[in-house]
C-alpha cells in the first residue's frame, strides 16, 4: 500500500511538468502570402503543331497561398494548404490571335516539420509533404479567326491527383508573427486525358468532327511565395 501511495503521489508529481511540456509549443499557425508559380502548360507532343506553339513551355503564374496547421508534437503538425494561381494572356501568331486565360487551385493536405517551440530559435526552417487536388481551367477565348488552333472552343476543366514536396524559412518578429522569407515547393499535377474541343484540321492521331484528346501527363510546376506567419 505504501508503494503504491509512493507511486500515485509521484504521478501526480508528474503530470504538472507533463502539461507544461505540452504548452510550450505552439498549437496552431496560420500562414498567408503572395505566391507565384511556374507553370508547366497544356502544350507537347499533341500532333497539333498550332496548340503546341501557343500553349508550349512554362509560364508564370501569380496569386497566393493560405495554410493552416494544428502541431501535434514539438517537430510535427497536420497541414492543410489552399493556393490560387492565375494568369491572362494576348498571343499573336501568322495563323491568327487570341487571348488565354489560366487558373490552378490546389486542395493539399499532409505533414509538416518544424520546430514548434514557444522559446525556439529566431530561424525556423520548415518542410512539408502535402497529398490532394488540383482543379485547373484553361480557355482560349477572343480567336481570330476562330479556327486558330485547329480546335473548336477550345477550354479545359481538369481536376487531378496533385503532391507538392518543399519547404522554407520562417523568421521571428515576436512572440506570435514570423516572416516567411521563403517558401519554395515542387507542385507536381497527375493530369489524365481531357478534352479540348473538336477536331477541326486532322493530326497524326485524330481526324476531323471527333473530340481533340489532349493526352494525359505529369505537370511538374515550381511554386515560390512568401508571407506572413501569425501562430498561438
Amino acid at each position: 500500500m505504501k508503494r503504491l501511495l509512493i507511486l500515485v503521489a509521484s504521478l501526480l508529481a508528474f503530470v504538472p511538468t507533463a502539461l507544461a511540456q505540452s504548452g510550450d509549443i505552439y498549437k496552431w499557425e496560420f500562414y498567408g502570402g503572395y505566391s507565384a508559380m511556374r507553370f508547366d502548360n497544356l502544350g507537347g507532343d499533341t500532333g497539333n503543331v498550332n496548340l503546341d506553339d501557343v500553349l508550349g513551355g512554362k509560364n508564370t503564374l501569380r496569386g497566393f497561398n493560405l495554410a493552416i496547421v494544428h502541431n501535434f508534437h514539438k517537430y510535427l503538425g497536420v497541414k492543410f494548404d489552399y493556393s490560387l494561381h492565375l494568369r491572362n494572356d494576348d498571343f499573336t501568331r501568322p495563323a491568327g490571335s487570341g487571348t488565354i486565360d489560366t487558373s490552378v487551385q490546389n486542395y493539399l493536405g499532409g505533414l509538416q516539420i518544424k520546430n514548434n517551440s514557444i522559446d525556439g530559435p529566431r530561424l525556423r526552417p520548415f518542410a512539408h509533404a502535402l497529398l490532394g487536388l488540383a482543379h485547373q481551367r484553361i480557355t482560349l477565348d477572343s480567336l481570330s479567326p476562330p479556327g486558330v488552333v485547329n480546335i473548336s472552343n477550345p477550354r479545359l476543366t481538369a481536376t487531378s491527383f496533385a503532391m507538392a514536396f518543399g519547404g522554407g524559412i520562417d523568421i521571428r518578429l515576436n512572440h506570435h508573427i514570423d516572416v516567411r522569407a521563403v517558401q519554395i515547393d515542387l507542385d507536381i499535377i497527375n493530369r489524365g486525358d481531357q478534352s479540348l474541343g473538336v477536331v477541326l484540321a486532322p493530326t497524326p492521331h485524330q481526324t476531323v468532327g471527333q473530340p481533340f484528346i489532349l493526352p494525359g501527363t505529369n505537370q511538374d510546376n515550381l511554386r515560390l511565395g512568401a508571407g506572413i506567419v501569425v501562430h498561438w
